[in-house]
């Protein structure tokens, strides 16, 4: 599995190259807040510009999660 996020290495707006990842969780479903379960949400992360908040990428932790299974498995 690739991560085609994964190859970007600097920004597309000011070409700097500092990059943050982060996470966030986001509801998908139409249920309030205080009413949620785990299945009602979804975990995100983001690659971002440092200083212009430019959002470059966004890929799904199960992505990612699949991503670091399928390099342990070579890698052992």
């Amino acid at each position: 599995m690739k991560i085609k996020a994964l190859a970007i290495t600097k920004c597309k707006v000011c070409e700097s190259t500092e990059l943050t990842w982060r996470t966030s969780v986001v509801n998908r479903s139409n249920i309030q807040h205080g009413r949620l379960n785990t299945a009602d949400v979804e975990c995100f992360f983001f690659l971002g510009y440092d200083h212009c908040s430019e959002t470059l990428a966004t890929v799904s932790a199960d992505k990612i999660a699949g991503f670091m299974n399928d390099t342990q498995a070579v890698a052992a």
